[in-house]
């Protein structure tokens, strides 16, 4: 009798359990696990040699000087030639110190101020005099460790959002391989806070859907 019931009752909860998603309530889980997500920037790809060789974008690009942007190279032969090593440290984009040049290839995760999957990123620095990382909808440009700008190619986050974003700390290398992890403390406000209700960063309704820099 009680294996009947359940029986009968499973395909009801499930349904539930299905509307729940669609429910304020299911809304607060998302947006809860959003914020949580939003804390950590992870991603890992190639570098040079590899990198040039399957995606081209990588290819035929030297800095203009140190810690500066990258131009178009008389020789596309010559990316291949000259070693890309790049290595920063951030604590927050008030203390940013980076040195080397590459062109990684990374896959990972980047919060939702950015769009997901694969992209194509630069990393310029010059000890204590400039710093520029460009990845997938945003860049960073850093003169004398403290002195920070960020531009956004697709759509911006709110003012909350552009706060957080200068408060991320961590560590990323392009040495062959490419690595960078960051974490982000007012973004893990928002999570804690987010529990009472409070959207504290006012970004629980961010465009989710991002393509080519367009919210949809």
């Amino acid at each position: 009798m009680k294996r009947r019931m359940l029986r009968m009752a499973l395909p009801a909860l499930l349904c539930l359990g299905a509307f729940g998603c669609s429910t304020p309530v299911g809304q607060y889980f998302a947006k809860r696990g959003a914020d949580l997500g939003d804390c950590v920037w992870a991603e890992a790809g190639l570098g040079w040699p590899v990198a040039p060789f399957l995606f081209p974008k990588t290819k035929g690009q030297v800095m203009e000087g140190p810690g500066g942007a990258p131009a178009p190279s008389r020789s596309p032969w010559r990316s291949l030639l000259v070693p890309k090593l790049y290595v920063r440290v951030k604590a927050t984009d008030f203390a940013v110190v980076g040195d080397g040049y590459a062109q990684p290839v990374s896959f990972g995760w980047r919060g939702r101020y950015r769009a997901p999957g694969s992209t194509v990123a630069l990393a310029a620095g010059c000890p204590l005099y400039r710093n520029l990382e460009e990845t997938e909808g945003t860049s960073a440009d850093t003169h004398w460790l403290v002195l920070t700008t960020r531009a956004y190619s697709g759509t911006p986050p709110g003012p909350g959002g552009k706060l957080a974003e200068r408060f991320w700390t961590g560590v990323s290398a392009t040495l062959l391989l490419s690595a960078r992890l960051d974490f982000n403390l007012v973004e893990l406000a928002d999570f804690l806070v987010g529990w009472t209700g409070y959207d504290l960063l006012g970004d629980d309704d961010w465009p989710r859907n991002l393509k080519e820099g367009v919210a949809k």
